[in-house]
């Protein structure tokens, strides 16, 4: 199996945004929150969402990602990590609060 890599990560995004992985009404559906949650993100069909973003990411001991894609903006925050959980997502965190509102 081969190791997804930041580039490939990037490629999914960009399919999702242009509608040729799936077609925008469905990614519209998919990312609009389906359930609410305390503390954390809401998340919609297997994507968790969030004002502005909508995205993804987990982990397991040494490893861990996220992937966070900003439609409006068309931004695209990809982290990898070879760290515990959650690495990744603290660095994307770390992007989110810094990038232009």
């Amino acid at each position: 199996m081969a190791i997804p890599r930041v580039g490939d990560l990037f490629r999914f995004a960009q399919s999702l945004e242009s509608g040729k992985l799936i077609g925008k009404a469905l990614l519209r559906q998919a990312t609009s929150r389906q359930n609410k949650t305390d503390g954390g993100p809401d998340y919609g069909f297997g994507f968790g969402t969030a004002d502005g973003w909508y995205g993804h990411g987990g982990g397991a001991p040494g490893m861990n990602g996220d992937l966070k894609i900003f439609p409006e903006s068309g931004y695209v925050i990809v982290a990898l990590a070879n760290l515990d959980p959650p690495a990744a997502g603290k660095l994307a965190d770390w992007f989110v609060n810094r990038m232009p509102k």
